[in-house]
């Protein structure tokens, strides 16, 4: 009998139900049968946050199913996805860059996140997390105690974008304008980095991984 070759709605809805051991599974035959990580990573991961922010929005959620679905969501990062990152195409130089992500003040969401700092560790980077709810100055301070080269944020809530701004001000103020500041989520990759006042804005993941090959290659 033929195997039924998966699709990425298949892992959209094992994540979001939280059935963690299914969702592995269904990535890994995702991948095996020819699609690429770009897509699984999009279609897939990125489709099952976007569904459970619909909810989180519209009250229709427990906090367990929350915590199963980003269960599930963390596995199929940590036991598939960071097996088939090509390291040859990212920064993997002598010393591991730092960089430093949050999700700004006013926000309470860190999936989306967890997934970047999933991906940058694999990459070669040296991930300090702040986790959620971050004051600006949070972010400078560490970034200067850790020599960090990037700052990451993140925000799926238009109404911090205040906050977004006076982090690159922020660092300006404390001599630290080499450091580029970086943003990314749903409530702010429609901006122009002008309008958040950050150095670049990520539409996903890998558009923010290839902004950071080249700026790492840049400087070597």
């Amino acid at each position: 009998m033929t195997e039924k070759i998966p699709n990425t709605r298949e892992l959209v809805v094992a994540i979001t139900e939280g059935n963690n051991l299914e969702a592995v599974a269904l990535a890994r035959r995702l991948l095996d049968h020819g699609l690429d990580l770009e897509t699984v990573v999009e279609e897939g991961l990125t489709k099952a946050l976007e569904s459970l922010s619909d909810k989180c929005g519209n009250d229709q959620f427990s906090l367990l199913e929350i915590l199963l679905a980003g269960r599930a969501m963390m596995d199929v990062m940590e036991q598939v996805v960071s097996k088939h990152v090509c390291f040859s195409t990212l920064a993997m130089g002598k010393e591991q860059p730092v960089f430093v992500i949050g999700t700004i003040k006013g926000d309470m969401h860190d999936l989306g996140k967890n997934i970047v700092s999933m991906m940058l560790k694999v990459a070669g980077y040296r991930v300090i997390d702040l986790g959620k709810d971050v004051e600006p100055a949070k972010f400078i301070e560490t970034a200067a105690a850790e020599q960090a080269r990037y700052i990451g944020i993140s925000s799926l809530i238009t109404t911090t974008i205040p906050y977004v701004k006076e982090v690159k001000h922020l660092a300006v103020q404390e001599g630290m304008s080499d450091v580029k500041v970086l943003a990314g989520g749903a409530a702010l990759r429609q901006a122009e980095p002008e309008q958040l006042n950050v150095d670049f804005v990520a539409q996903n993941v890998f558009h923010l991984l290839g902004y950071l090959k080249e700026e790492d290659e840049a400087k070597r």
